[in-house]
């Protein structure tokens, strides 16, 4: 009688998902793949990373025109906030400099303290710097 055992050594491929182009690492019994028309082909095997993008093969037909590479970049764009970060603190700059006046005028004791380890850390990551050029 046969018996499927769980064996380390299985073949492991490393494949882009079809969804949101991300590599995976993927073997024999990889869960999430599916037949699709692909790139001329009539149906070829298409891997995904997880549940969310397997899923999102389905609602979106024509996923497969080469493009998840640009809506990757699309959506990490989209979730880099740094633009919107710094356009809040340009708007509020002064509102903020009056929050933290404010702060070390109520707290000395603990401002002081907080100056004091930024300046040792500041310090230690330039002689870091210098010590690593």
């Amino acid at each position: 009688m046969s018996v499927r055992r769980k064996t380390p050594n299985r073949l492991v491929l490393h494949r882009k998902c079809g969804t949101c182009g991300k590599m995976i690492v993927t073997t024999a019994d990889t869960p999430w793949v599916r037949q699709v028309e692909r790139d001329g082909k009539k149906q070829a095997t298409t891997y995904f990373c997880c549940s969310q993008c397997f899923a999102a093969s389905y609602k979106h037909i024509g996923w497969y025109d080469g493009k998840a590479e640009e809506r990757r970049r699309e959506r990490e764009a989209k979730r880099d906030t740094r633009e919107k970060s710094r356009r809040y603190y340009a708007a509020h700059a002064e509102e903020l400099r009056e929050k933290a006046r404010r702060y070390r005028k109520e707290h000395p004791g603990v401002a002081a303290a907080d100056s004091a380890y930024q300046r040792r850390k500041r310090k230690l990551l330039r002689e870091e710097a210098e010590l690593s050029a």
